[in-house]
């Protein structure tokens, strides 16, 4: 826990003088959150069912730690970088924003469904319990998001 509170002090300095939109801070926080939560809950699950030691109660449990986890750090960053940035986190998106955000959607979209097929084609060709299925699909699920802000962030660097 401390070296997560070091980390937000350093990172809020950084944020106050940084010459991003709010929509570019939101899609860096966004992809921060989720990079470390997941890398946590995949990690544990992964060792779990290697292991043999975790049922389906215990996946559950730790999947949704990881939603709370992400909907808590998502919330109260997101104020922080409100707090920071008043002036620009009241205006509505612009036509930028949502380009990028559609450019990235779509590709990331394209990712998804990539991954399913694969996960569908190797789950009828051999013999994979749903903890792995659920969890290779909410992998794919994951992936297609941080490429969907890596994206955004992309476009948002190059700017156009």
């Amino acid at each position: 826990m401390y070296y997560m509170y070091i980390l937000t002090n350093i990172w809020i300095k950084n944020m106050k003088s940084l010459n991003m939109s709010f929509e570019e801070k939101s899609t860096w926080v966004s992809l921060a959150i989720i990079t470390f939560i997941f890398a946590g809950y995949f990690s544990q699950v992964y060792q779990g069912l290697m292991d043999g030691t975790l049922d389906q109660a215990a996946v559950l449990g730790l999947f949704i730690g990881a939603v709370v986890s992400i909907i808590v750090l998502e919330i109260a960053l997101h104020i922080v970088i409100a707090i920071l940035n008043t002036k620009d986190a009241d205006q509505p998106g612009d036509e930028r924003d949502r380009l990028f955000s559609m450019k990235a959607g779509n590709i990331s979209g394209w990712v998804l469904g990539f991954g399913v097929l694969i996960i569908a084609a190797h789950t009828f060709m051999g013999h994979l319990d749903s903890l792995w299925v659920a969890n290779l699909l909410l992998f794919a699920v994951f992936v297609s998001q941080v490429v969907s802000y890596a994206l955004q962030i992309f476009y948002y660097r190059r700017g156009y």
